[in-house]
């Protein structure tokens, strides 16, 4: 992400805030699976069993879960993962056309050439996919991966239905509990893909959730798969309304 190390070693030395040794040896940080290359289930499922089967497998009473995706500031550069001697930070929609793993000279140059050539891209920003209990503040990160903001509708929709099925997959549904609702921000790309994913089944009359939103004005009926609702920012939804 934006600064790193050297931007946290001018805020201890200018602001007194902790150091990197200090944040070390004191804090607790949570480790998750970096997205190499294109996105695939084990990345998600990594990080599921990782970060939430291993805190909430034993969570009882079950709650309900969203999912959110949004995309955060990334610094635009390639870097060595030496614990899987890959190179990461390229984005993930085209990464495919090289392989990422140094075996040679050659295959940092061939990384290199395909960068210069445009074929691949460096990361202009992170996809985050981020997963939140209601009734809990917070918020448990299940992907992330370099985006080159070229993705389109369709590799949202399956974005968006890959954490999903893969929160199934895990057993996090059993265990932990079911996602209710799929929470986006403002972009036009996934607003599509939300909308064809998300609102394409119309709730039947025996849904417990049917007699709740039957008699409030302004919700629609219609779901994804699993009862599963599409969610919106709500900051971007009055900006929406206020500006435009």
């Amino acid at each position: 992400m934006l600064g790193g190390w050297q931007l946290l070693f001018a805020l201890n030395q200018k602001l007194s805030l902790p150091s990197l040794r200090t944040l070390r040896t004191r804090a607790s940080f949570t480790t998750i699976t970096p997205t190499i290359g294109p996105i695939h289930d084990e990345h998600i499922h990594a990080n599921i069993h990782t970060i939430v089967l291993a805190t909430h497998s034993h969570t009882s009473p079950k709650c309900g879960v969203s999912l959110m995706i949004d995309e955060i500031a990334l610094e635009e550069m390639a870097v060595h993962f030496s614990k899987y001697n890959q190179v990461g930070g390229l984005c993930w929609k085209h990464s495919h056309l090289v392989n990422p793993i140094l075996r040679t000279y050659k295959s940092t140059v061939s990384i290199a050439q395909k960068i210069h050539s445009g074929d691949i891209h460096l990361g202009k920003e992170l996809t985050v996919i981020g997963a939140s209990f209601f009734g809990e503040d917070d918020i448990y990160l299940l992907l992330a991966a370099p985006t080159c903001k070229a993705e389109d509708a369709h590799d949202m929709e399956q974005l968006l239905a890959r954490a999903i099925n893969c929160w199934s997959a895990v057993g996090a549904s059993a265990s932990v509990g079911p996602i209710w609702s799929f929470a986006t921000d403002g972009d036009a790309t996934r607003h599509a893909a939300g909308h064809k994913l998300l609102l394409k089944n119309m709730l039947v009359l025996e849904s417990p959730l049917y007699g709740t939103l039957i008699d409030m004005p302004g919700l629609n009926l219609f779901t994804g798969d699993g009862e599963v609702t599409l969610d919106f920012d709500y900051k971007h939804i009055l900006k929406c309304i206020l500006f435009f």
